[in-house]
């Protein structure tokens, strides 16, 4: 297999070996620490985005063993998070809604792809060579799933559901569990 010009074998056919052995083996560890998902899934994604940093900076003088270290990474994050959200959003749910929070957690799983792939398009389509333009694309879309990382950490916080009823004042219906 020839590799694009510019990065030889770390876009051949030899850069999946280190993708799949991060999505292989961390699941099993991410499904045991899955009851406290937003820790699990915040470190998931750091590795992602830190993987990605990482590989922006691969050019073609880069030995493909130091470059296969940055799809591990990226794996091993993926691995860690996509099971902790899976379970995060099925336990959540009431029973009859399971399905519903699963398939919307694999649409937004879906979408958050496209605009990556979109992101990564769009910074590719503005340089002539796509050796030139992989740095700042994969650096963008490092920044952005870092932004998230923060977010999932710092984020929502559980708050009871209220309802105003007909005297107008609110009252508690239910106090969500901490995960």
């Amino acid at each position: 297999m020839q590799g694009i010009k510019g990065y030889g074998a770390a876009v051949t056919g030899v850069a999946i070996v280190p993708l799949t052995i991060g999505m292989a083996l961390v699941p099993k560890l991410a499904v045991r620490w899955s009851h406290r998902p937003r820790p699990v899934i915040g470190t998931g994604l750091a590795l992602i985005g830190l993987g990605l940093l990482g590989a922006s900076t691969a050019d073609a003088g880069t030995p493909y063993w130091t470059y296969a270290c940055w799809p591990l990474v990226i794996s091993a994050g993926t691995g860690l998070s996509m099971p902790a959200l899976t379970v995060g959003v099925v336990t959540s749910l009431p029973p009859h809604r399971t399905g519903l929070g699963s398939g919307l957690g694999t649409s937004a799983r879906e979408l958050g792809a496209a605009l990556g792939v979109a992101v990564t398009g769009t910074i590719l389509a503005a340089h002539p060579d796509l050796a030139d333009g992989m740095a700042p694309a994969l650096r963008t879309v490092a920044l952005i799933v870092l932004a998230a990382t923060a977010l999932v950490i710092v984020g929502h916080r559980d708050r009871p559901t209220t309802r105003t009823i007909a005297s107008g004042e609110e009252r508690v219906l239910s106090r969500p569990s901490r995960p």
